[in-house]
C-alpha cells in the first residue's frame, strides 16, 4: 500500500470514529425510500425508533444523517427525514436533516398528533 492510500485509511478510520463514537453505534435505522438527482439532489427517508423510550433527539438524529451522508457520493443539498414506525411516508415526517451545505436538524413533533401511539410525546 502507498502512503496516500494508507493516509486515505487512517482518516476515513478517524472520520468513522467520530461519527459512530467509539463506545456507542447510531442509533438503530431503517431507509425506506432513496431518491437522487444527479450530484444535485440526495433525499432520503428513514424510519427511526423510540430510544429508551423516548423520541430521538436532534443529535442522535444528527448522528445518523451524518452517517448516511458519509456512505454517498457528495451532492449538492441532502435532505433526511426522519419517521416513526406505524407513520406514514409522504404525511409529514417528525423530523428532518438538511444538509445544504451544512446540517441543520428540525424536529415537528406537531407532525404526531395523528398517531395516536406517540400523542403522550407531545407535551
Amino acid at each position: 500500500m502507498k502512503l496516500n492510500q494508507i493516509t486515505t485509511v487512517i482518516v476515513f478510520l478517524l472520520y468513522s470514529i467520530t461519527v459512530i463514537g467509539v463506545d456507542k453505534r447510531v442509533s438503530p435505522y431503517k431507509i425506506l425510500n432513496r431518491e437522487e438527482l444527479g450530484s444535485k439532489k440526495l433525499s432520503l427517508d428513514v424510519q427511526v425508533g423510540l430510544v429508551d423510550g423516548r423520541l430521538p433527539n436532534e443529535q442522535e438524529l444528527g448522528e445518523i444523517s451524518i452517517y448516511l451522508v458519509s456512505k454517498e457520493k457528495k451532492h449538492d443539498r441532502t435532505f433526511v427525514l426522519f419517521y416513526l414506525p406505524g407513520m406514514k411516508v409522504g404525511s409529514g415526517a417528525f423530523a428532518s436533516a438538511h444538509h445544504n451545505p451544512t446540517m441543520e436538524v428540525k424536529i415537528m413533533k406537531f407532525m404526531l398528533q395523528p398517531y395516536s401511539q406517540y400523542r403522550k410525546y407531545l407535551k
